[in-house]
């Protein structure tokens, strides 16, 4: 650059910059360095040994001495590195270089004696984000519901669902697969919306219906049974880590919770509003009218592990603890941000603050856990009876502060309860004081489920997608981050939040039958290699997704095929038996349980008590959540010791036997009828007349090999090889993989 353009770009820094000597320190010094220093340079972090926090420390220097000569900027190593575009570091952190005007003012600075405030620590915490910038984000604008696109392919389009699909298909010149048979959309379904195949009534009735609304008809059943909320209320526990018991050492368990979770079941079956759901479970006790139901609803807070023994040394920061739970459960499950990221620092990739965390947390903290020493309690609602929650004991609760890098023993400056300053251009009115409680969290459950708040709509429905289809629109169900996944159909998920709010009125149910319905759902799962070298992950939805069960409907779908399902609803957690090994190997001997007796132990598996430190068997090998925190999505692993679980398992042995017996029960000893209704009762098919012809020859074989010993069992060989061949239909991959 020549000397003449220098000169002007000097003229134009100081006409911009203000006259020199016009340094404010909180206006032009404390900014800079907050946004280009305090990242490396803090008490947790002194990079080089310095800490250019507080005066002090920046006069103290670091290991290569002082930041600041006073008066002299040209001999203060800051500025030398500055000026050499050592600092801030060019890899790695994330940093903007210092602006020319910004140098400058930091050298007038240092040249008037580098005054500052008596007092004053600059924080991490005080880094600003541009929320104009950060508005852009996808996930952060408002939903607005785009225009359903017309296709080639109008002949598939059964509702705007197949419209998005079939568009974006067709853009990669591929297709829908052809709809699926009768009897793998009717098993599909059974399973999906209620986690149970279809009985053989269902079956023949289903199949023999040739009305053009006979699917839809089927639909309506299923979502009107009440196995549907048992199925979906375990997916929303997944969200919120539900368990019967606290966790830690102890891991006693929690009284009444299983109330919370009854709720959930009967929400679901109740097609109660999604709005009111989240409503209630965030400030059911903070209605104006709050019922016993919505006191329950409440429980959500409080389902999170319990440490009933803390060191009194450790008991502020154990309570710092909690609350991070709270805070990162609710932000998670109903806004699909990963605010938790933001406790010690401002979160890395998205524009959340630590600000935004203790804001948060001021909403949530005035929650606490009512105890009896080291035993949880449940707590009293008038004489309706009693129930598992937090409580807020004061109408002004304490304040909250801010804790820098996230330690309750340094204490920042209070915070006021603030929602995510991204998510909204105005915050929401918190009141000073409630009437019984501080009714902050009443205030947040009501922002939440406004109409333009831009995630609890879009959350959610992606998650609906997500169980239906194996994947979300959004792979990242609880991250719409810039870490999470970009929405494979980004107008599609618009339309269906902006639909679910303004339409459907937030109806689950009216959700489900949209997807229900669609030809993207109908379609078969057969794989086509053409498509295939276009979609390899099936992204486009080419195909519906091919995918194994939980084990909730794994373990359920045994139960019903066997005849042995107890149907019974609601109540305590069913303790399941443990095996002899497992407790071997615990560390805790006494951690088990006396197992139920009866017909209890065969009720669905969503009433399995579940303990944290001790998970069953059955429900590890096939990837059951994490309880400690909320899981967005389970593992689906496919690996050896599943394969030798269902083969050895006692539980699934036993189903096989009791399955055998329901055959020689109902066909007597027509072995060929058995086969066909086996095949019918595990599969909802009948078997092809190659499979039938090699059960009729396993029969033979087996029975033939079991003859020796037919006096030393009391069952004849004939039942022994019958209950073989049932074991064989519980282990096939049809089984566990529905078309």
């Amino acid at each position: 650059m020549n000397f003449g353009a220098s000169l002007l770009l000097l003229i134009v820094l100081f006409i911009f910059a203000g006259p020199v000597g016009a340094v404010d320190f909180e206006k032009d010094i404390a900014p800079l360095l907050i946004e280009h220093c305090l990242e490396c340079h803090q008490p947790n972090k002194k990079s080089g040994g310095l800490d250019l926090t507080s005066f002090a420390m920046m006069k103290a220097g670091g290991d290569q001495g002082a930041a600041l000569i006073f008066g002299k900027p040209k001999e203060s190593l800051m500025i030398q590195r500055i000026e050499l575009g050592e600092m801030p570091p060019k890899e790695g952190k994330g940093l903007k270089a210092v602006a020319i005007a910004d140098l400058l003012k930091l050298k007038e600075w240092i040249s008037e004696g580098a005054k500052w405030p008596a007092n004053r620590a600059l924080g991490i915490h005080e880094k600003k984000v541009d929320l104009k910038v950060a508005r852009d984000f996808w996930s952060f604008q408002k939903v607005k519901r785009p225009a359903v696109p017309i296709v080639m392919n109008h002949y598939r389009v059964s509702n705007p669902i197949d419209s998005f699909i079939i568009n974006k298909l067709e853009e990669n010149k591929l297709s829908l697969s052809q709809p699926a048979s009768k009897g793998n959309l009717l098993r599909r379904a059974s399973l999906g919306v209620r986690g149970l195949p279809p009985t053989l009534e269902e079956q023949d009735r289903f199949l023999k219906d040739q009305n053009h609304d006979s699917y839809a008809s089927l639909v309506e059943r299923l979502l009107g049974d009440p196995a549907h909320g048992e199925k979906w209320a375990r997916h929303w526990l997944d969200l919120v880590r539900y368990a019967d018991s606290n966790g830690y050492e102890r891991d006693a368990a929690k009284p009444s919770v299983w109330k919370y979770r009854d709720y959930v079941i009967a929400a679901f079956n109740n097609d109660k509003p999604y709005d009111r759901f989240v409503l209630e479970q965030l400030a059911g006790d903070e209605l104006s009218e709050p019922s016993f139901e919505t006191m329950v609803a409440t429980g959500f807070h409080a389902l999170g592990t319990w440490q009933d023994e803390v060191d009194p040394l450790e008991a502020a920061q154990y309570r710092a603890d909690e609350v991070d739970d709270l805070i990162r459960t609710t932000s998670q499950t109903f806004l699909g941000l990963t605010l938790g990221c933001a406790r010690c620092h401002n979160h890395k990739f998205d524009p959340l603050t630590m600000v935004d965390y203790y804001s948060l947390g001021a909403i949530l903290s005035p929650l606490k856990r009512p105890s009896q020493g080291r035993t949880d309690v449940d707590v009293p609602f008038g004489n309706l009876g009693k129930l598992y929650r937090l409580v807020e004991s004061s109408a002004k609760p304490n304040p909250t502060h801010l804790l820098l890098s996230g330690r309750a023993s340094n204490l920042g400056p209070e915070m006021k309860p603030q929602v995510p300053a991204v998510l909204t251009p105005q915050q929401p009115t918190f009141p000073e004081k409630g009437k019984q409680t501080s009714e902050r969290r009443l205030a947040l459950a009501q922002w939440l489920i406004q109409q333009d708040n831009p995630l609890v709509a879009r959350v959610i429905v992606n998650r609906v997608w997500q169980q239906h289809f194996g994947v979300g629109l959004v792979a990242t169900s609880s991250d719409f981050g810039q870490m999470g996944a970009r929405p494979t159909h980004p107008e599609l998920l618009d339309w269906l939040a902006h639909w679910f709010v303004n339409d459907a009125k937030w109806s689950l149910k009216e959700l489900h039958r949209l997807i229900l319905l669609s030809e993207t759902y109908r379609q078969d799962s057969s794989y086509k290699e053409a498509a295939a070298l276009v979609d390899p992950e099936n992204k486009l939805l080419w195909r519906f997704p091919y995918k194994r069960l939980d084990i909730e409907s794994i373990r359920d779908s045994m139960l019903s095929v066997s005849g042995n399902l107890n149907k019974a609803m609601q109540g305590p957690g069913v303790f399941l038996p443990v095996p002899d090994a497992v407790i071997e190997a615990h560390t805790d001997k006494q951690a088990a349980w006396k197992a139920e007796s009866g017909s209890a132990i065969n009720r669905r598996t969503i009433y399995a008590f579940v303990k944290r430190t001790l998970t069953l068997p059955l429900l590890e090998t096939f990837d059951f959540c994490d309880t400690t925190q909320s899981s967005e999505k389970r593992s689906s692993t496919n690996v050896a010791p599943q394969a030798l679980t269902l083969f050895n398992s006692e539980f699934v042995n036993h189903q096989a036997e009791q399955l055998a017996f329901r055959l020689e029960g109902e066909f007597k000893s027509d072995s060929g009828l058995q086969i066909e209704m086996v095949f019918r009762l595990c599969l909802a098919r009948p078997p092809v007349e190659s499979e039938k012809a090699a059960m009729l020859l396993f029969l033979q074989k087996e029975a033939r090999a079991l003859q020796p010993d037919a006096a030393k069992v009391p069952s004849s060989a004939e039942h022994r090889a019958l209950v073989q061949a049932c074991r064989v239909m519980l282990n096939l991959n049809e089984f566990l993989y529905p078309n």
